[in-house]
């Protein structure tokens, strides 16, 4: 297990219930009728509901570092024992989410309209303050906040969440497996499905778990060639090339090694975690994660085929270094830099930034300091000569690998992000 972080943000945009009195508010002198009472109580909720998804949305793209922070504080705000306990905590924790708030205004990551919905959000959390309802508010708010976040990943958007609810026991993913199966209606365990149901398994599967089909077909083409049973590595299997490290998905009736569509929903959980462990690496290291799709999609790539550690060695150098995590050349040219495809897109010529130490071949940048710290492998002399030097260091390497990877991902334009 992870240990909880226990930083100083406010529980899921700490705000709202709408709300009627709460067990420390005095009764007011003449109470409104209960269909007013109501109507204001509606009324409030939209309010609220409209805040929260306006800042939500815009926090996913601009702010994703506080986003994930919310979301853990809210997470722990919940686990404490007593509605008393957890009351102080959201008392103590609101200011400081109003000031991360506010340093999110005024650093431009609001626009002007979800600048707008922060005021009314804090001027209704200021009243639950005075009225004592903050904590009933907070209960309503964390459930739209978890609703809304979860919709939006399960939609594919872009959000890399480090407390992310995956279906990691086998039970629940083979569970979608079953369900793929009904869908496709195959009947049985099979290795020997037709294109159009491989589309659609990867459709599916990929929706189920937030990652573009597409993309899932891609990973699946430079893994196996898209064959379902001929491993291509004898320590994987499948048409997603699952190692067999992961033990408990070899085993029962249908299994990841005799069922193709079993075997495209693990490999997309798999590359959720790998999503997720994005998220933390980056919040460890005290950086925003990125929220590019098409940076997302190349170092979880990356991470799939070389281990979710080297997520900590890319967001330790992309924090040493302070490139734009956005921006993909400057994974290899630092920050301001940049590379160049040459020889039909056989070779990469790296364009480094200024003041850097980085060189042509894209050496000291985050993506070469974390080949190294993963450690050199020694290729075969076959797949050596299949990959080529990419960058022109005058070795193969696992950079060559990622490059490789990289440059059929970014030169395939049926993987373009809408």
């Amino acid at each position: 297990m992870r240990p909880r972080r226990r930083s100083l943000w406010a529980a899921a945009l700490l705000s709202l219930l709408p709300s009627g009195c709460g067990p420390d508010q005095p009764p007011p002198a003449e109470r409104p009728s209960p269909a007013a009472q109501a109507a204001a109580a509606r009324a409030s909720r939209r309010d609220f509901e409209d805040a929260i998804t306006s800042l939500i949305d815009e926090l996913s793209v601009k702010d994703p570092l506080l986003l994930s922070r919310i979301r853990a504080e809210q997470r722990r705000i919940r686990a404490l024992p007593s509605r008393e306990a957890q009351s102080a905590a959201v008392r103590g924790a609101y200011p400081i989410l109003e000031r991360a708030l506010e340093r999110s205004a005024a650093r431009g990551r609001l626009s002007p309209e979800g600048a707008a919905k922060w005021k009314v959000f804090r001027a209704q959390v200021q009243k639950a303050i005075a009225e004592g309802t903050l904590l009933e508010r907070a209960l309503f708010a964390g459930k739209a906040f978890e609703d809304k976040v979860q919709g939006l990943l399960g939609r594919g958007t872009t959000m890399l969440d480090p407390d992310r609810k995956l279906p990691e026991e086998k039970d629940a993913y083979m569970t979608l497996s079953q369900w793929i199966h009904g869908e496709l209606k195959v009947p049985r365990n099979s290795t020997a499905l037709k294109p159009p149901q491989i589309d659609r398994a990867f459709e599916l599967a990929g929706e189920a778990l937030g990652i573009r089909p597409e993309f899932l077909k891609y990973m699946a083409k430079t893994e196996s060639g898209l064959r379902q049973s001929v491993p291509s590595n004898p320590a994987a299997a499948g048409i997603m090339q699952i190692e067999k490290v992961h033990k408990a998905a070899f085993l029962g009736a249908w299994n990841v090694a005799n069922d193709t569509i079993t075997n495209i929903v693990y490999g997309a959980l798999l590359r959720a975690q790998v999503d997720r462990e994005m998220a933390r690496r980056f919040e460890d290291a005290g950086i925003a994660p990125p929220s590019s799709a098409r940076v997302v999609e190349f170092l979880g790539d990356l991470a799939y085929n070389r281990g979710t550690a080297l997520l900590k060695h890319v967001a330790k150098h992309a924090a040493e270094q302070k490139i734009d995590v956005n921006d993909f050349g400057e994974y290899l040219g630092g920050p301001g830099g940049g590379y160049t495809l040459v020889d039909d897109a056989k070779r990469i010529v790296v364009t480094p930034g200024p003041g850097t130490r980085i060189d042509r071949t894209g050496r000291n940048s985050v993506l070469e300091l974390s080949s190294r710290d993963i450690g050199r492998v020694l290729f075969s002399r076959k797949l050596a000569a299949g990959l080529g030097d990419r960058n022109g260091d005058a070795r193969v390497d696992h950079l060559d690998v990622w490059l490789t990877r990289g440059v059929r991902y970014l030169d395939d334009a049926s993987l373009a992000v809408p």
